[in-house]
């Protein structure tokens, strides 16, 4: 198991790359066409990097378990989307 430090700095480290870049793309939208558009950007990137990290089989899973997530997620918002919100304690 990993290093609970190590994992606490690869965390931050995930939060401040996703914050850094929404921030940057954010920026590029200046109409509802731009949305697509810079979205497209991103996954070229994200697919070209994920090559050269991972080479071309490795990225494929990468991929196919991101869809597979935002699949499940609709999936569990659609089997609750009757049920009352939560009430937070």
């Amino acid at each position: 198991m990993r290093d609970p430090k190590q994992m606490e700095k690869s965390l931050t480290k995930i939060a401040e790359a996703m914050h850094k870049v929404e921030e940057v793309a954010r920026s590029e939208i200046k109409t509802h066409a731009d949305y697509m558009l810079v979205c497209s950007g991103l996954m070229a990137v994200t697919r070209n990097m994920y090559l050269e990290a991972l080479g071309p089989y490795d990225t494929m899973h990468m991929f196919q378990a991101v869809a597979d997530s935002i699949i499940a997620t609709e999936e569990m918002l659609q089997e609750f989307k009757n049920d009352p919100p939560p009430t937070l304690h």
